[in-house]
């Protein structure tokens, strides 16, 4: 009887089907002499936000592992051992609920799916990670970077992203840099998820270690469009700058109300949303000056031999996304994908355990900039970025050595108008 050889590769295990059957199994015709034998694939499982509350979010991340998945494919595959390995991304619906993120990780690995893509954001990844660590899957994190997820002994779970705990704190540094004359008084604004409050104490204490004055720290409901509530008790405390931890449906509602309300800060800067395409589209003019915290810009330092430098991984983008500029959520969707693929090459097997060993070992330069993990998984080895909404795009304004372009803050006058009202309330 010929033998013959089908390779699957079920997001993490190398299935070799060599005519080894079952007693009792029907034994399967072998190919046809003039058929081709079936081209190996190296299958990821994601389960995503593709409706729900964190939809759009969920479909930038879809975008960055769709590109991920067209590059790697069009430069022949993913080399691991003496085969190149065609990648195949196979999608699941989480509808933004953690308790069904969790469950499509389950079937992912009842389908031999062990190399997982991460869901968006840290309360699915939080669920998705618990699931992964019981049945011996490896997961790149792209999009859940709330620190306490790494605070619960994981050991295979790895976030190409930047700790939660740097979004809010970034801003604050670059406002304390940058802004002239430095802004005293500021107000935090934060939605109740694990993310948010983590990212909120982070810049809190950052505003406290650079001597700003808090004067106000307010929480609202998660994906709320309505934060009236706690614009109206921030107003009469007056602060020069409102940063909001949150999401894009409250992030939103922050700059519109404070507008209705006649909350008038010198500046808002927000955390996830103002990279995003649909901040400026939404807020209009209103959006203009929001700063944002942002994992990625075409700036970032660092290439890699598949996306090349950011700016050219921006330019891949473009062409694929009718000449869209990429959001960061795109970015790092497609980072993730790669450093699976990097530890795939470098462990020659897609076998889950050998593949997790080399993502704690990874010390790549990369597009994305620097991915290294510490011994919890997190790739602290990366700084975060704050950009600016300028002329209706965000632009990168810090760190200086990779801005775009310079910050744009009020003038003189109109900072001491607002200086001198604080003071007298």
């Amino acid at each position: 009887m010929a033998s013959w050889t089908h390779v699957f590769l079920g997001s993490a295990a190398l299935a070799m089907v060599a005519g080894c059957h079952s007693k009792g199994d029907a034994v399967p015709a072998p190919p046809a002499a003039n058929t081709p034998a079936a081209e190996p694939v190296l299958v990821l499982g994601a389960s995503l936000s593709l409706t729900g509350s964190l939809a759009r979010e969920g479909g930038l991340t879809r975008e960055g592992y769709e590109l991920c998945s067209r590059v790697v494919n069009d430069k022949g595959g993913v080399p691991v051992g003496d085969k190149k390995l065609k990648l195949e991304i196979r999608y699941q619906d989480d509808t933004s609920k953690p308790d069904t993120a969790a469950q499509l990780v389950d079937q992912f690995n009842d389908q031999g799916v062990k190399l997982i893509l991460g869901p968006y954001g840290s309360a699915t990844t939080e669920a998705a990670a618990a699931v992964i660590e019981r049945n011996g899957q490896v997961m790149a994190d792209v999009a859940g970077a709330d620190d306490k997820i790494f605070q619960k002994g994981y050991t295979r779970t790895f976030a190409v992203l930047s700790p939660a705990t740097m979004y809010v704190a970034s801003m604050v540094q670059a406002i304390a840099e940058l802004a002239q004359p430095r802004p005293t008084t500021v107000a935090f604004i934060s939605a109740d998820d694990g993310f948010s409050k983590t990212a909120t104490q982070g810049g809190i204490a950052k505003a406290r270690e650079l001597g700003l004055t808090i004067v106000a720290e307010e929480y609202v409901p998660n994906a709320t469009a309505d934060v009236s509530s706690a614009l109206t008790k921030i107003k009469p405390k007056n602060p020069q700058v409102i940063i909001g931890s949150a999401h894009m449906v409250e992030s939103i509602a922050i700059v519109r109300q404070a507008g209705e309300l006649g909350v008038k800060p010198l500046a808002f800067a927000e955390t996830i949303a103002p990279h995003t395409p649909d901040f400026v589209k939404t807020l209009g003019p209103a959006a203009e000056g929001v700063l944002g915290s942002t994992q990625w810009t075409p700036k970032a330092a660092g290439s890699d031999k598949w996306f090349g430098s950011a700016s050219e991984y921006a330019a891949t983008f473009s062409k694929q996304f009718s000449g869209r500029d990429p959001a960061y959520q795109n970015a790092e969707a497609t980072a993730g994908c790669l450093a699976l693929i990097l530890a795939a090459e470098k462990a020659g097997s897609t076998e889950p355990n050998a593949v997790r060993e080399q993502l704690a070992k990874l010390d790549e330069q990369t597009f994305f900039g620097p991915i290294r993990f510490n011994a919890q998984g997190q790739n602290v080895a990366k700084f975060m970025s704050v950009i600016q909404i300028q002329n209706g795009k965000p632009v990168g304004v810090w760190p200086k050595n990779s801005a775009e372009a310079p910050l744009q803050w009020p003038d003189n006058a109109t900072a001491k108008a607002a200086k001198t009202k604080t003071k007298a309330k």
